[in-house]
């Protein structure tokens, strides 16, 4: 589509260029160009609201969003690197693998609804059924809240198994590699897992293993001016007038409760709903997944409900959204700083490097949008629209997801350093112009996001002054 409008543009320039052509053809060939154009966006479009709502309904687990397990599949095929440049540098920024929901509260209180249902004759056959899968997943998770599930750890192993594979040139036992994790159980046990994969395939291992909090400068930041700002009055109101737009639990209460007022004075519905399809899209990164589903209790419809409200939240809180100022990825600032920090600081190393990353999912997904990974970085205040415009939750940062940025040279002390990132595997596009696409200058690179970075820090000194 990006080749047709810009032939299209192209096209349109070169007319004004072709001797005295009547001003009335110009005007004519530009009316129709901007109505191909707006013609290309439409159908575009509605071919990527479809293609999310076709993936619902091939696979619903898709629906759990960031809780979404990242298929390993086959490895992805790369473009060639431009002649001579072969990769030395790699700097990961992956998400844990499959892990149990954190909290035990999320499988104890629907579960304790039914079962209080049950005691009372208040469930429907269904109801009853239900009550006993959720008994299952309540004491499957027990005692494992947080912790990496076993397609968690084939998920860490299998990716830095692809890894070593795809880029051999980076990972030579002459080289130097770093495995470092926030301070949380999952992502611990990730990078372990992907450290232990790593050591199976290179010997003698240059490595070493960190996890501590003050690296969370970098590798999960805080600030509380976007805090604050996430949630302001206009977004809250806005987005719970999304969210009243696409409720809807009547008709799944009455298949599984045979009295709506016990229901009504027991539990919030609304809650109950979400909860249970919180944990329908919990199953899939257990061993539970081979047997239990909760997804039969929803229709398509009510699926792709649920996923909106939720792949909604998640643009409001990474993503740059409108109604909160387009500003919330820049809480990753400090990462991508850091990323072209070590992009300048590794290139007079003669051996190959790797920084092996793992952070909480959130700090993946608005460090995409902050790099306007593909079609990451849009803005609009639409909610309803997200999917439409190619923003779409489990396709940023699922669980096993990553962002990698891959360094080229053809030779030590090049002065035309090549990179290419990989959004969960697949090659990405950045917001920059490139000759030899999917690689990017590393100079242009640097250049476009150090300018971003200064731009919003400016504004934010401004705003400080002028308190």
């Amino acid at each position: 589509m990006f080749e047709t409008l810009i032939n299209l543009n192209i096209l349109g320039e070169s007319i004004h260029l072709i001797g005295k052509i009547p001003i009335f053809v110009i005007r004519t060939f530009n009316y129709m160009r901007h109505i191909c154009i707006f013609i290309l966006l439409l159908v575009a479009a509605t071919v990527s609201g479809q293609t999310v709502a076709l993936e619902l309904q091939a696979d619903p687990n898709r629906a759990a969003g960031n809780f979404y397990a990242l298929p390993i599949d086959k490895m992805p095929k790369d473009t060639p690197a431009p002649e001579g440049k072969k990769p030395f540098y790699i700097n990961h920024y992956g998400c844990p693998g499959s892990y149990y929901r954190e909290s035990i509260s999320l499988y104890e209180e629907p579960y304790q609804v039914f079962a209080k249902a049950d005691s009372l004759g208040k469930l429907t056959k269904l109801g009853k059924d239900v009550k006993m899968r959720l008994d299952l997943l309540l004491r499957d998770a027990k005692d494992r809240t947080g912790e990496l599930t076993s397609k968690g750890a084939h998920q860490s192993r299998e990716q830095v198994r692809q890894l070593v594979m795809r880029f051999p040139d980076a990972f030579t036992s002459d080289g130097y590699y770093s495995g470092r994790s926030i301070v949380q159980n999952n992502c611990l046990l990730t990078v372990e897992e992907a450290m232990v994969q790593l050591s199976s395939m290179i010997q003698p291992l240059n490595l070493n293993l960190t996890s501590s909090h003050k690296e969370d400068r970098f590798m999960d930041p805080q600030d509380k001016t976007l805090d604050a700002q996430r949630w302001d009055s206009l977004t809250q109101v806005h987005y719970d007038r999304f969210l009243s737009l696409h409720s809807g639990y009547g008709r799944l209460m009455e298949s599984l409760f045979t009295d709506q007022n016990f229901l009504i004075t027991t539990c919030d519905p609304e809650t109950l709903s979400r909860q249970l399809f919180v944990l329908a899209g919990s199953i899939q990164h257990t061993d539970l997944a081979a047997h239990v589903s909760l997804f039969d209790l929803f229709t398509p419809a009510e699926i792709q409900g649920h996923w909106k409200k939720l792949n909604a939240k998640y643009y409001i809180t990474n993503g740059a959204c409108t109604l909160n100022g387009s500003t919330q990825p820049f809480m990753q600032r400090a990462t991508l700083r850091n990323m072209i920090h070590m992009g300048d600081s590794v290139q007079k190393r003669e051996h190959p490097m790797a920084h092996l990353r793992y952070t909480n999912e959130n700090v993946v997904m608005a460090l995409a949008c902050l790099m306007e990974l593909d079609s990451c970085g849009i803005q609009t205040d639409n909610l309803d629209a997200l999917d439409d415009m190619g923003w779409v939750n489990y396709r940023i940062a699922p669980l096993g997801g990553s962002i990698v940025m891959i360094h080229y040279r053809s030779e030590l002390g090049d002065p035309d350093v090549l990179v290419k990132v990989l959004l969960n595997g697949q090659e990405a596009r950045l917001p920059i112009e490139t000759d030899c696409a999917p690689y990017y200058h590393w100079d242009d690179v640097k250049r476009y996001y150090l300018r971003k970075l200064y731009r919003y820090e400016n504004i934010r000194l401004n705003e400080d002054v002028n308190k």
